[in-house]
């Protein structure tokens, strides 16, 4: 009895060392900090230093769990460059999975991929207006598919589901970018049309209804052209009032946590390069005012203040503080950095781990900030000690 034991224990031990094993990765930056949990807010437990090799253990949201000294930790996937395993292992028997596939047509504009299931996982690459998917299960409302080699998630709200059968039978819309935006004026609702004429046989694709808004991609004859369902349509040009399209509000678009907007990252640069000299003060979320010889009378910035500030003037609201901030965009690396992005570090020695600073990049490996009391809005090099307490990038302008 107890051989057998000992023998199913073996067994165990073998599968289960197997099933452990995970992809291989090398850091790709200085010095990595290990994490004693999955969050940028969590203790540092320790540093992995440029090419050095670790293998994961699985992914939790934007982390990497790694084996650190003995114990459990946590290293950023932004600095880690994963190798896959070329060779399943021999002692896991392969099972086919219980799942359907599903193709599908993406009908968003440009649609996030997130590295899991819902809004809240960050955005690890985007797929075109048009292309072709193939999908394997839902999870909260999020298809599973396969993206640039790795397990991702896309939402169903931007995905037309197709039959294997009748793929041929859509075309997929070219990457067009939208002429104009146009409102729906009808008084109960506009038929959208599979050809623009207004003759009987035409077929009816659908309906839009009384000021919704709709992206406008030319005209025929007496028609807009439109998309819908991963398909082009046509509306009646009578019941549709044309927007300005002149104008530069932001739109936010929650399922990217970024803002859809004509502004651009050198805009940003741009406005923010006019408060140069400003003064730092605690809690400050405005520009200094002067009297008529240039006397400071009040007013300045914090760091997350001249942030939010800055980005305002394109219709951009952020939240208030550093720690807020943080939160919103999509994730870039030190090395993937554009005009605009924030930049955020750890510069509060009394919370060493806690994400305590933030800046706007300017290009050139440089960044603009307020950073302390006693300082004024400048410009740094994204070098020396700000590159190592760098903690992430984020894209707000998607």
């Amino acid at each position: 009895m107890k051989k057998r034991i000992a023998l199913i224990v073996m067994i165990l031990t073998m599968v289960s060392s197997q099933i452990a094993s995970a992809d291989s990765g090398v850091v790709n930056t200085d010095s990595l900090r290990v994490r004693q949990n999955p969050s940028l807010s969590s203790s540092v437990i320790g540093f992995l230093s440029k090419n050095t090799k670790i293998d994961t253990l699985g992914k939790q949201g934007d982390f990497y769990k790694i084996s650190y000294n003995g114990k459990i930790g946590y290293a950023h996937t932004s600095y880690v460059n994963i190798v896959k395993n070329t060779s399943p292992p021999k002692s896991v028997v392969s099972v086919k999975p219980a799942y359907i596939e599903k193709h599908g047509v993406i009908t968003a504009n440009l649609l996030n991929v997130r590295s899991g299931a819902g809004t809240t996982y960050p955005v690890i690459g985007s797929i075109k207006l048009g292309s072709k998917v193939t999908m394997y299960e839902n999870t909260n409302g999020f298809y599973k598919i396969t993206y640039a080699g790795k397990t991702s998630y896309i939402s169903e709200l931007y995905v037309k589901v197709v039959n294997e059968s009748s793929t041929s039978s859509v075309t997929p819309i070219p990457v067009t970018k939208a002429t104009g935006v146009g409102t729906i004026t009808a008084s109960d609702f506009l038929s959208v049309r599979k050809t623009a004429s207004l003759d009987s046989d035409v077929i009816v694709m659908g309906k839009k209804y009384p000021k919704e808004k709709v992206d406008i991609y030319g005209t025929q004859g007496e028609f807009y052209k439109i998309k819908y369902d991963g398909e082009w349509g046509y509306i009646y040009k009578s019941y549709v009032s044309l927007a300005d399209t002149t104008s530069n509000k932001a739109e936010y678009v929650e399922d990217g946590q970024q803002y859809n907007t004509k502004t651009t990252g050198n805009d940003l640069v741009s406005y923010s390069n006019t408060f140069l000299g400003t003064p730092y003060v605690w809690g400050g979320e405005a520009p200094a005012k002067v009297n008529a010889t240039g006397e400071y009378l009040s007013g300045g910035f914090d760091c997350s203040g001249f942030v939010q500030y800055s980005y305002k003037k394109f219709g951009i609201n952020l939240p208030r503080t550093t720690m807020d901030q943080v939160d919103i965009g999509a994730s870039v690396n030190i090395n993937n950095l554009e005009k605009g992005d924030l930049v955020f570090f750890l510069t509060n020695s009394a919370v060493p781990s806690e994400v305590s600073h933030v800046g706007i990049y300017i290009g050139d490996n440089k960044f603009i900030h307020c950073p302390k009391p006693g300082d004024v809005v400048k410009i740094s090099e994204l070098t020396g000690y700000y590159a190592d307490n760098f903690v992430i990038g984020k894209r707000i302008i998607e």
